[in-house]
Formats: C-alpha cells, structure tokens, sequence
C-alpha cells in the first residue's frame, strides 16, 4: 500500500516555481488634515488626518509622515531641537475611529527623545535623520540651512563624538524652517501586515491625530518663546497603497466571514503613566504603574526633574533639554512587582550615588545589557545604540557637572552656579532604563506579565540609596515616566468597525 502523500518543505519543492501573487498596482498617495491646513500650539494643535480607500490596502512599513516646520517667533528667538527629531513636537499621537481611540501614545516627545532616540537609532541612523529630522550629522548643526550643509571643522571635535552632541540653538533661526519626514510609530502601522482599508466603514475611516506640544518643550530657545513660536505646514500621510481586484476583496470578505466576522491583525504598542519620587528621598520606595494588560512584554521608565529653581540664576526650562536629560535618582537597585511576585526576582543593580562613591560610575553595565533585553536588542553588536560612557547616565562636563557625580540624579542643577541639565552642544545625557517581562508559553499567542486578569496592583520599586554621606534621590522632586510595551490585537470587523484586546 503507498503512503499517504506528504507536504514537502518549499525549499525542496522543485515544481513551486512562481511565487503565490494576486493582480495588483502600487501607488502612493497623500492624505491631508481634514482640520486645517496651518497648525500652532496656540491655536489649531490638533491635526487630525483620515485614511481611507475602497479598492487599496496600506502598506503601513513603507509609508510616512511628512511636514514643514517653521520657527515664526515675534522677538526673533532661534531654536534648536531636542533629540528625537520630528517626534518632539507632539505631546500626544493616538490612532481612532469614529471617536473610538484604538491605540494612543502620552509623553510620545518624551519617550522619543529620553529612551527611543538614543537606544534604538545607531551612529549610522543619526546621520539619515540629520536628512530627515533636523538632528546632528557631522554637521556645524546651527545657522540654518547653509550650516546644515557645512562640515564640522577638521580638529574640532572627533567625527564620532559629534554624534553624541546636542543641536546648537541656532539650529533653526527665525523665520526659517525644517522639513520633515519620519514614520507613524503607533503598533497597527509598525507591523509588517497591509491594513485592509476597503474593510473600514466609508464613513468612519481610521484617523490619525497629533496634539503639538509648547515650544517650550521641543528643544532649547535663545529668548524666552511664545505659545505660538513655532508652525506646522503641509502635512501629510504619504501613504503606500497597492491597489486590487475586486475578486480580492472578495476574497478578503470570505475570509473575515470564516474566522467569525473579522480579520485579525496582531502588534505591540505603547502606553505611558506618570509617578513621582519626592526630594531626598532615602531607601525603598514604589511608584505605581497603573496598567492592566494581558500581556506586558517589557518596561522602559526616565526618571528628570521639571524643577528649574535649584539651578544656575535665570535658569529656563527653554534653556536646557529637559525632554531627553535624566538621572538615576541615586538608585541602589530596582525591579517591577505585580500583585506579590516580583520581576526579576534579584532586583536590577544600580551604580547609586557617585558622588559618595565616585568609582561606582564603572558599575553601568547591568543596567544597560537590562536595558537591551527589554528594547530586543541585546544580540545585537551594537545594543544600546548610541549610549555610551559619555553620554549614559552622565552630568555635564561642566565644574558644576563634575561636582555633583559626575554620574546625574536628574536634578537639573545641583546649587553649584552652573546649569547641569544640557545646553546647546553639550553631550547628550540620557539615562533610560528597562526590564524585559516576555515569557512565551508554547499554547499561547501572547507572552508576558498579566496584571489585567487578577486586576493586580503594578508597582515599580526603587531602592534609593542610604549609605553615610549620601543625600539620597536629590534635592529635586523627580517625575517617572514610565513606559509599558504590550500584546495588542486588532480586529477588522464585517461591520466596518475597528474593535482591539490587549
């Protein structure tokens, strides 16, 4: 009797010849505002593009946003952009249909210029954002256009370190402007799926929105700015569609008809909250991460000051780059406790308060490599990104700076007389840190923390340190920002209607 017929691997499938392809057209298109066409933080600050088409899918990977920013400052103030490029202008990005928020990212400037920019972008990467984005490449990066496309002078800082500085605050002088391009970071258009948009209710397309945020915010300024210093023109979407058949939108009904009316499409995304550790705080301490989800795969936090009274006199918060400075708050060590089990469950080493212990500045190590575990990165050859030993976790090399750590605690001055928090060509400061909670079960399609299912109480634990000679936290109130990145399915619905699980 013959065996039954087998399926064979396509690697040695000698009559699979052409690959599997319906008819299909690839075109680009621009949506546009529906709200306006001008926007300023004053007055329209939130921009707010549909996306819609009956006969085309979104190719979501190979699409972008793009928009010109102007510097329009009434007392002739320059600017110069935080790190994080585009992303620092917009407080708040979110994802909706029909009033329903699918997905939506708060602090989305601070997450970008204090954590994602520096961990995730390598050297090679800030160089294609100093195209795309107004960031630093190996650029004079001030005086506007023409110094853009000026080299740094031979001897004047290293090719490489340049990388590690901050925009000058000539960047963008008055009356000139950036254009800008870069993509849609929320999960439904960061995975690699084509999103079925003649699936989605005609009248009610998913729309993207974008809440601008103060001027003030977005970088350093030469005077105090204006609410409406800055302009956003011309954006769009430009998105990539490929066009279809209707025997294959048919095809994709069928489909969503067999799994029960809708089509699933499964991503990560971001959500944010906020806690606060008071000054000179000692020993153990927890900051509530109000989050319930199925599925938390990984933690990233920042810990920074907004308090500006304790630096150098006249001190601003336009005058130092408060969205990417942080500090370790002089932490012996942390980890992350849901309900009564904690994560991991040998807390996370520190390097504490180096200013009691100055060598402790070599003890770095583990939060970074924790760092990378929770970015993904860890295998990689570079994986911490552009974080190094000048710029993680680091002061200022200023007198003041090197008084007070030189490591940071994110106060943005030390009472020295002399700013800490960075200034226009300063090295970048950054001090994110991470934990990684993913944990695959072999029968589920999610892994991670579950704090949603016990409705359990999630709590990051900081243990500041104590010993003789330390003056704890420091001696500004620090704000946590935390960041929880987690398993979010998407469901296309036959009604037209997009409905979400996480």
């Amino acid at each position: 009797m013959a065996d039954a017929p087998t399926s064979i691997p396509a690697s040695i499938n000698y009559q699979d010849v052409l690959p599997v392809a319906v008819p299909a057209i690839a075109r680009r298109r621009r949506f546009y505002p529906q709200n306006g066409t001008t926007f300023n933080p004053l007055g329209s600050q939130e921009i707010r593009v549909q996306i819609g088409s009956t006969n085309s899918l979104l190719d979501p990977l190979h699409s972008y946003l793009e928009f010109f920013l102007f510097n329009e400052h009434v007392g002739g103030h320059s600017l110069g952009l935080d790190l994080g490029g585009g992303h620092v202008l917009f407080s708040e990005i979110w994802v909706e249909q029909a009033g329903r928020v699918l997905a939506r990212q708060d602090a989305h400037n601070r997450l970008h210029a204090g954590i994602l920019s520096a961990c995730q972008v390598s050297e090679n990467g800030q160089l294609g954002e100093s195209v795309t984005q107004g960031q630093r490449g190996l650029n004079n990066a001030g005086g506007g256009a023409v110094n853009q496309l000026t080299p740094v002078a031979p001897g004047q800082e290293g090719s490489v370190y340049i990388n590690r500085q901050h925009n000058d605050v000539l960047e963008i002088p008055n009356g000139q402007g950036v254009r800008m391009t870069m993509s849609m970071p929320t999960g439904l258009f960061t995975q690699n799926k084509l999103l079925p948009l003649p699936l989605v209710s005609g009248n009610e397309p998913i729309t993207l929105v974008f809440r601008m945020a103060l001027p003030a915010q977005v970088g350093i300024w030469s005077g105090v700015p204006a609410q409406d210093a800055i302009r956003i023109d011309r954006f769009n979407y430009v998105a990539q569609l490929i066009e279809v058949g209707g025997d294959v939108i048919g095809q994709l009904r069928q489909m969503q008809g067999m799994t029960g009316g809708q089509l699933t499409i499964s991503s990560t995304d971001i959500e944010h909250s906020q806690g606060v550790v008071p000054a000179n705080t000692v020993g153990e301490f927890p900051i509530r991460v109000p989050m319930r989800k199925r599925s938390i795969k990984s933690l990233l936090f920042q810990m920074n000051s907004d308090d500006i009274t304790n630096g150098a006199p006249g001190l601003t918060i336009h005058d130092i780059f408060n969205l990417s400075f942080g500090g370790n708050c002089s932490m012996a060590n942390y980890q992350l406790k849901v309900g009564s089990v904690v994560y991991p469950p040998s807390p996370v080493e520190c390097w504490g308060n180096t200013v009691a212990r100055p060598r402790n500045a070599n003890r770095r190590g583990e939060c970074a490599m924790e760092l990378a575990k929770a970015m993904g990165t860890l295998g990689y050859t570079n994986p911490t990104g552009r974080l190094c030993g000048i710029t993680y976790g680091k002061n200022n090399d200023t007198v003041a700076g090197v008084a007070a750590g030189p490591l940071a605690d994110g106060d943005n001055g030390d009472g020295a007389g002399a700013t800490i928090a960075p200034g226009d060509l300063m090295n970048n400061c950054l001090c994110p840190f991470g934990l990684d909670l993913d944990a695959w079960q072999h029968t589920a399609i999610e892994g991670g923390v579950d704090s949603e299912t016990m409705a359990l109480e999630t709590n990051l634990i900081i243990n500041v340190d104590t010993d003789a000679g330390v003056t704890g936290s420091g001696d500004e109130i620090k704000n946590v920002h935390t960041y929880i990145i987690y398993d979010q399915h998407y469901y296309f619905n036959s009604d037209g209607t997009i409905t979400f699980s996480n």
